[in-house]
């Protein structure tokens, strides 16, 4: 029987949108988000810090890379079968304190030239961080020179740059509201990462959550699509799983409830703008809150599958940038 999990989790609900096993070593984020989840609810004192921390029983990041790999190792095909790992559900895997360990296990995952294809493990991340591909990253045979953390994972003897790139996906959530991060990376400078490794080859995402109004939502997508951006996940703001349908207030200023109707125009606006150009995933808070429930029903499910799914680029949860 297996052991119970420490450094790997197997996510529910809304986040099992994002990854089937996800990579969680630390908790806490600094970027200090108004809208971030981790700081809501009974366990917000302890998810929510307001800088990374190793979890509880964790000892070193030496520690945390030994735990995760032996558990990565024990469930490796039906992580391989399940589109891969993903980091991270409980702080930022590219912020300095998180970054070394996040890469030092991405590149155990990856393998190195000897690796066959099928061992492969694919990694997707998730950051708001515009400076990590900016930090330098030291080999043990450098003797001293710093190598950037993408280059240095791709060296010839080390990492084959073709499957690098081929199973290393990078994201950003891109929200156009600085002002509600305000220690993030500016999302001008995200999408600028974004343009420059989607031009190295490498697979290239956005998180287009939580949605804080249709206007700068849609105009994250241009831009991110400018810069090469290949895949989109599209949410709502919830609380506590459920749709926002009161509007919301962020930093002492209030966001107008979700309308119906300009939430459907912005599904259909969307997919025409990234048709022939990247995949969307809509989460399903965007399925729920136009389709109504119960009584407010509005849709039909078959009603409901024209509107998000009969799209040429429309992917479901089950679907992996890996899998192209």
């Amino acid at each position: 029987m297996s052991k119970a999990l420490k450094i790997l989790s197997r996510p529910k609900g809304n986040a099992e949108e994002y990854g089937r096993w996800s990579v969680n070593p630390y908790i806490g984020c600094s970027h200090g988000c108004l809208y971030c989840y981790l700081k809501k609810g009974p366990s917000g004192k302890y998810l929510g810090q307001d800088h990374p921390v190793l979890k509880k029983g964790v000892l070193s990041p030496s520690h945390a890379y030994h735990l995760a790999m032996a558990e990565i190792i024990e469930h490796k095909d039906e992580i391989i079968r399940d589109g891969g790992l993903f980091f991270t559900f409980t702080s930022d895997p590219c912020l300095p304190e998180t970054r070394r360990l996040v890469f030092r296990i991405t590149g155990a995952c990856i393998g190195n030239r000897a690796t066959p294809r099928e061992d492969v493990i694919p990694v997707t991340l998730l950051t708001k961080d515009a400076t990590f591909c900016a930090w330098e990253y030291p080999t043990e045979d450098s003797q001293g020179a710093m190598i950037p953390p993408f280059d240095w994972m791709s060296n010839i003897g080390m990492f084959d740059p073709e499957i690098l790139r081929d199973r290393l996906a990078i994201g950003w959530t891109l929200t156009d509201h600085d002002e509600l991060e305000p220690h993030a990376s500016k999302n001008a400078e995200r999408l600028l990462v974004m343009k420059n490794l989607s031009n190295k080859g490498y697979l290239t995402w956005a998180s287009i959550e939580p949605v804080i109004d249709f206007d700068s939502s849609f105009r994250m997508i241009q831009q991110a699509l400018d810069a090469g951006c290949q895949h989109f996940k599209i949410g709502l703001m919830t609380e506590h799983t459920k749709v926002c349908r009161r509007g919301f207030t962020l930093g002492g200023k209030t966001f107008e409830p979700y309308d119906p109707a300009s939430c459907l125009a912005f599904v259909q606006d969307v997919m025409q703008q990234t048709r022939d150009r990247a995949t969307v995933y809509w989460k399903q808070s965007f399925r729920d809150f136009i389709g109504g429930t119960g009584k407010h029903r509005l849709f039909s499910d078959d009603e409901l599958h024209k509107i998000f799914d009969d799209y040429p680029n429309a992917v479901g949860k089950d679907w992996s940038m890996f899998s192209k």
